[in-house]
């Protein structure tokens, strides 16, 4: 084969890859309140088998479905909307370590101290952030060591709460106030 055509053919899977990654990012679309159909029965059957819906598999997008959307999205600690969105599918058809997965941000953060955790990193010292945040009751996903989309928040929040600037950076301020110091 000539160099030409292995430059073409490594373009094309290059491509193809690029498409299913941005196809996989946003693998479940929103299911808008008042919809109906296949969708809603499976979104149904999942809030239903959590414990939060307590109405009939029926297929409608009602005020029953969206209150159950709302507390599961409270219980998981995420943007309580009452929308059927990505992260909130995500989470309840995957579970949260799925939803705490970490999305190609464009603005990196440039981090002074090399002991501080940020959006991106994983490893036992992202877990320990993990549990001390779900100890003081910021954080309710999954323990799984991924500084993700949850783990952000629970940082931010816990910050906020805190009177720090809520940048979503685990540094030396953030932990000790984590660690009760």
């Amino acid at each position: 084969m000539s160099s030409k055509w292995q430059r073409i053919t490594a373009a094309f899977l290059t491509c193809i890859m690029i498409v299913s990654m941005a196809v996989s990012a946003l693998a479940y679309s929103t299911i808008p309140f008042g919809s109906s159909g296949a969708a809603v029965r499976k979104l149904q059957r999942a809030l239903k088998s959590k414990g939060y819906y307590t109405g009939t598999v029926d297929g409608k997008f009602g005020q029953k479905t969206r209150s159950a959307v709302y507390r599961y999205q409270r219980a998981i600690g995420i943007n309580t909307d009452g929308k059927a969105g990505n992260m909130t599918l995500t989470a309840l058809y995957e579970g949260t370590s799925a939803a705490n997965g970490t999305a190609n941000k464009s603005n990196y953060v440039t981090v002074k101290n090399k002991d501080s955790l940020t959006y991106g990193m994983t490893g036992d010292k992202v877990k320990t952030l993990q549990k001390l945040l779900k100890k003081a009751g910021y954080f309710k996903g999954s323990i799984d060591g991924k500084y993700g989309d949850l783990t952000l928040r629970a940082v931010k929040r816990f910050q906020w709460a805190k009177g720090l600037r809520g940048d979503g950076i685990a540094g030396e301020k953030t932990m000790k106030l984590l660690k009760g110091e």
